[in-house]
């Protein structure tokens, strides 16, 4: 690094200042001073000599600030690197309460072992051999409101020097398509980013940390390592005084890029596995002292879920593995093992105390979400909002799993029909719904999925352009759309249209009107081949409901290792199927349900046999058919009370059934408000034109 590099950001800003304003005064010094003396009065020679003075001694005052913030900036790094061994990432100290992981994850990364000494860790790290498994909890939480959003837009792209890091990439590219990737060669844009990141952190500056981690960090990589890896840990770890926390955080975003633009090795696979235990172990058995961003901690978690699905559904791939894969996978067993993930999960939620934290927030004592999960009093964030996020986490892995009662379960202490933490990091608020949603279709809570789908999707239609230069735009209009199949499928069992936002059902109209039209189809007129055409469309909606669950559902997986012992085969797609098994069974159940909510909604009162006679039943088919609507439409929720899905409502009086009204109440201020501001615009036009007819 040369000294032109360590001036940066505002003691830059002030050198550069400094300089001008001390060439000005000199060049007024020179140029008006001689001017005074050409005026020839008594009191020019006074005048010139206490001129000259002030504007020489403004000369010297600006040139020796600018030299001094100048030595200054040269041992930024310098003091900050030895500051920094009493102030670092982590500070352990003995902890003397085993932390719940598990007995089955026994590989463990000794990181010392590879990256030597840590500057900014104690060498009394704990090192904990045994594991007691951490009980699920849950507890209700408070309702909150967020005053302090972290998702605010970053302005400009950090500045580490523009001009040097343009040249530089170009010849890192160069080089990179000339030799190949070499993971010992560090562009001095990356050994910039690391030094710059690892002082960030080392100064809890969440802001530059948020800057450099969502754009600086997708930057080189959109144009150095756009096909390949970022350079290996090794290579950077002397610009970070070895450190091995922050080394684990490297190799965490080393190995989010790897599945992002690569596709990764088994043996990548299992070293990342290896990572995460490292890093989540330093985070529960120490106390971290460092301050990250919502998004980065949240990408921690998510990353975490999708690489463990992403290794069951290659494992489940045994067809075509060579002996050396399976020799791997016999090997290392326990990589990426159900019981560690969700322990891992569940220890982060017990560990950081966060059903108690949101407890104590109803009651006023705590400020979690108004504060989004940071501590301005100096403290560390980490523990608390990884804690968070894993309930999200094991909602998303149980969902995979296809046990929805307990993946609710775990997401209960979080009030997702209030603002949160969650709705901070759109990631975070899209994955959370999602899964809700989706847990709470596969439960027959129909009602709770369309309030909760209807909430999401407004919000991503009024929001989505903001979000167009993130990376992750296109996952969140990959979601907006599966989210949108799945209100389909809500609807069509439940057809609660008065939750459905104006906005909201127009899209749902355009995407899947016609699909939805053939799925509340009922031929109540046809004659002679009554009974085939019913079949048809009955089949048809069939085959549409199974082409929507197909696209909407989550991907399954089999979390059990294969039987090596036994011919290898394909199973990554067991789970998808016994899911849809399930689904469509459900389906076939409510297909009579159809005819007798679209007669029901005719009818205030009907007798059995006639309702009967219409449905091509008989009477004691009819009742089955009756309690069986009574049971699909009704669920039970959270707190285990039962709730009602249906839009109509009924009871049997001896042989007679009896519709219980139940307007909708119909809601005017949306279309006022909307004709209003249409009006607006009208009366605006029409006063630009008389303006530019007068002109």
């Amino acid at each position: 690094m040369t000294e032109s590099s360590d001036i940066t950001g505002g003691v830059r800003c002030l050198y550069i200042l400094n300089i001008i304003f001390a060439i000005i005064f000199g060049l007024l010094a020179l140029l008006l001073g001689s001017t005074l003396l050409t005026l020839g009065s008594s009191c020019s020679v006074p005048l010139f000599w206490c001129y000259e003075i002030a504007a020489w001694g403004l000369v010297i005052l600006y040139g020796g600030t600018a030299f001094f913030l100048r030595r200054k900036a040269a041992v930024i790094i310098d003091e900050g690197d030895q500051g920094s061994r009493n102030l670092g990432l982590e500070m352990l100290e003995a902890n003397t309460l085993a932390v719940a992981v598990t007995p089955d994850v026994e590989r463990r990364v000794t990181f010392k072992s590879w990256m030597g000494s840590s500057l900014l860790s104690s060498d009394d790290e704990d090192e904990l051999d045994t594991f007691v498994d951490a009980p699920y909890r849950t507890n209700a939480s408070a309702n909150r409101q967020r005053v302090y959003s972290e998702s605010r837009a970053m302005a400009a792209n950090y500045e580490y020097d523009e001009a040097a890091g343009h040249y530089d990439d170009q010849a890192a590219a160069l080089r990179q398509q000339e030799v190949g990737y070499d993971p010992n060669f560090v562009p001095d844009s990356v050994k910039s980013f690391v030094v710059h990141l690892y002082r960030h952190i080392r100064e809890k500056n969440v802001y530059e940390i948020h800057q450099m981690y969502e754009t600086s960090f997708q930057t080189l990589s959109e144009r150095l390592f756009k096909d390949t890896p970022w350079p290996s840990v090794d290579a950077v770890v002397h610009y970070v005084d070895n450190d091995h926390v922050f080394c684990l955080l490297y190799r965490e975003m080393w190995f989010r890029h790897l599945y992002a633009r690569l596709s990764p090795t088994l043996k990548q696979r299992i070293d990342s596995w290896d990572n995460y235990c490292s890093l989540f172990q330093v985070v529960l058995h120490g106390v971290v002292n460092m301050q990250l961003p919502n998004q980065w901690l949240w990408d921690m978690v998510d990353e975490f879920v999708y690489q463990f699905q992403s290794f069951c559904q290659y494992r489940a791939k045994m067809k075509n593995k060579t002996e050396q894969e399976i020799a791997l996978l016999r090997q290392f067993d326990q990589a990426w093992n159900v019981y560690g993930v969700l322990n891992f999960l569940q220890a982060l939620v017990e560990k950081s105390a966060i059903i108690q934290i949101l407890e104590q927030e109803k009651q006023g004592i705590e400020q979690f979400t108004a504060t989004d999960g940071y501590d301005y009093s100096g403290g560390s964030n980490v523990l608390k909002v990884l804690g968070y996020f894993s309930m999200i986490g094991l909602l998303r892995v149980h969902c995979l799993l296809g046990d929805y009662h307990t993946g609710l379960k775990c997401l209960h202490p979080i009030d997702i029909s209030q603002q949160g933490v969650y709705t901070s990091v759109i990631g975070s608020h899209i994955a959370t719904i999602y899964h809700y949603g989706f847990a709470s279709l596969m439960l027959r809570r129909y009602v709770d999925g369309i309030r909760e789908f209807n909430k999401i999707l407004l919000y991503i239609y009024k929001t989505k352009q903001y979000h167009q230069k993130s990376p992750q735009y296109e996952q969140i209009l990959k979601k907006n759309e599966q989210m949108y199949a799945l209100l389909a499928i809500c609807l069509s069992f439940c057809p609660q249209m008065k939750l459905v936002d104006e906005a909201v059902n127009a899209q749902l109209r355009e995407k899947y009107g016609e699909k939805m039209g053939k799925l509340q189809r009922y031929d109540d007129e046809a004659y002679g081949d009554k009974l085939s055409r019913r079949q048809r469309y009955a089949d048809e909606a069939f085959g549409i409901y199974d082409e929507l669950f197909s696209y909407a559902c989550p991907k399954f997986i089999t979390p059990s290792a294969p039987s090596f012992d036994e011919p290898l085969v394909n199973y990554n797609q067991d789970a998808y199927r016994l899911q849809l098994k399930l689904f469509l069974s459900e389906v076939r159940q409510q297909e009579l349900l159809v005819g007798a909510r679209t007669f029901l909604k005719v009818y205030s009162t009907i007798s059995l046999g006639k309702l009967a006679n219409y449905l091509d039943v008989d009477e004691s088919t009819l009742r089955m058919t009756l309690m069986t609507y009574k049971h699909k439409t009704h669920a039970v929720d959270s707190d285990g009370k039962i709730i009602s899905n249906a839009d109509v409502d009924f009871y049997i009086d001896d042989d007679m059934i009896r519709v219980v009204n139940s307007k909708p109440v119909k809601r005017y201020g949306d279309f006022f408000l909307r004709q209003i501001v249409k009006l607006e615009g009208v009366i605006n036009d029409v006063d630009r034109i008389k303006v530019e007819s007068a002109n």
